[in-house]
């Protein structure tokens, strides 16, 4: 049940009223500030993380349809924003250490005296890993930066080993063709 008071801000908010947007930021920035940072570990990843909350719901608050109280809504999407980016950081470690692990570092350098920086080429490739479908990326990612086999991703995701191939085959294409001007370093 959502109360009076949340129901007027909540009336408000939706009515682009800055007021209201101002008195929600200055009750929850420090609770959901330090709330994210018991999910990510680090005050200013923290930060950021509400801050693109308040942004968003400042963007789209017009469009939201509070079925509970602001303050479960905003501690949710903290949560799921907080876990998303434990998420994207631990593809990027196993990409990092896939990288190390097969000794392609070197080859990013030569790649670098190519004109390309580090950063940008990690960069590039994670765009292009991010662009494949949900499950696709997913097996990608299980088969080559955590080093599963086959039958494994199929056991883990309840599907056969044959369809796993399949999605491992696409995702490879679908990289190639992103990545083309570099898939001689990786794939």
């Amino acid at each position: 049940m959502i109360s009076e008071s949340n129901n007027i801000l909540i009336t408000k908010l939706t009515q682009g009223d800055a007021k209201a947007f101002e008195v929600l930021f200055k009750l929850y920035y420090t609770k959901l500030t330090l709330f994210s940072n018991r999910f990510v570990n680090d005050l200013s990843i923290a930060e950021e993380i509400v801050a693109d909350v308040f942004a968003l719901l400042w963007e789209k608050g017009h469009e939201v349809a509070f079925s509970t109280s602001v303050s479960s809504y905003l501690f949710k999407m903290v949560q799921n924003r907080s876990l998303n980016y434990l998420k994207h950081q631990k593809i990027e470690n196993l990409y990092v250490a896939y990288l190390e692990r097969n000794n392609l570092f070197d080859e990013v350098r030569s790649a670098v005296e190519s004109g390309y920086e580090e950063k940008e080429l990690a960069l590039q490739i994670k765009a292009a890993i991010n662009t494949l479908p949900e499950k696709c990326r997913e097996i990608f990612v299980l088969s080559r930066f955590s080093d599963m086999k086959y039958k494994e991703i199929a056991s883990k995701l309840n599907i056969s080993p044959k369809t796993v191939e399949r999605q491992v085959s696409i995702a490879l294409e679908k990289l190639r063709q992103t990545l083309k001007h570099v898939t001689y370093l990786f794939f």
